[in-house]
């Protein structure tokens, strides 16, 4: 459900009008309907989906609704935002130091379940308000947008995306070959397994057909918001996945040198500073 969840996450607001009028009013509007990025000064997935919005011809009614949509939820997920930086430099910490300690990572972990079942149900309504005041062909190229850019963001091999992204900093950490080949030994382990338990790829390829399928009912004239976004209960899943990334840390860390680790932290510090955390 990752698509639907960026999607809920990153429409939310406190308020929200939509839009009505004559037959005549829409029509003299759509005129002046312009192409521009929506929150352009937000970041992380409100500023994605704000580029999504780039692609949708807006009236001047429309757009100024949208920017304060773009801006309350910028102010709404600030929280959900430090607490992830917070866990990501949290993990930077103990990469560097070469030992996992779970106990203290999970209280951070928590944190960032609480902030999200916080934000979301807002969330949900902000949706329904954003489905009113979009109509039929812009919903349409909004969603093809936002689509277009979470598939360049996130790939398109499934659960394999991540092999070529570790790739890519195995070369900057500088693995030797005899380095390489236990850690992709550690990573198909846990792949293996991760097909064990959740019913290897045919569930998986079900489940993001089930996330595209309700983010693709954001085209139609009726929405069901309740329907986006995770489903079961967040700790328990939190804590499944972060068992197995947390084991998976626990096996490479040996693996590298100090300076390794020293460059492998610094790298996702990086991240959580810009705002563009991989969890």
């Amino acid at each position: 459900m990752k698509l639907l969840r960026v999607l809920a996450i990153t429409v939310a607001a406190s308020s929200f009008v939509a839009c009505g009028g004559s037959v005549e009013q829409p029509q003299t509007q759509a005129s002046a309907a312009t192409k521009a990025p929506v929150g352009a000064q937000t970041h992380g997935a409100v500023k994605m989906v704000g580029e999504a919005l780039g692609e949708v011809p807006l009236r001047t009614d429309q757009r100024t609704e949208l920017e304060k949509l773009a801006s309350d939820a910028e102010s709404r997920h600030a929280g959900l935002a430090d607490g992830r930086k917070d866990l990501a430099n949290a993990i930077a910490d103990q990469i560097e130091k070469g030992t996992i300690d779970r106990a203290a990572l999970q209280p951070k972990i928590d944190r960032v379940i609480a902030d999200f079942e916080k934000v979301h149900p807002a969330d949900q309504a902000a949706l329904t308000r954003m489905h009113a005041l979009l109509d039929k062909d812009q919903r349409n190229a909004f969603v093809d947008a936002l689509e277009a850019k979470l598939k360049d963001h996130h790939g398109e091999h499934g659960p394999m995306q991540g092999f070529a992204h570790l790739k890519q900093l195995a070369d900057e950490l500088k693995l030797t070959d005899d380095q390489r080949s236990q850690i992709r030994t550690v990573l198909m382990d846990a792949h293996k397994e991760g097909k064990g338990e959740h019913g290897g790829p045919h569930e998986w390829k079900a489940r993001m057909h089930e996330g595209k399928k309700a983010l693709e009912s954001f085209r139609t004239d009726t929405f069901d918001a309740a329907a986006v976004g995770p489903k079961g209960d967040l700790k328990d899943k939190a804590a499944q996945g972060t068992t197995r990334i947390v084991g998976i840390a626990e096996k490479v860390l040996p693996i590298l040198t100090p300076e390794q680790r020293k460059i492998a932290a610094d790298k996702l510090r990086t991240l959580a500073g810009s705002g563009e955390i991989p969890f």
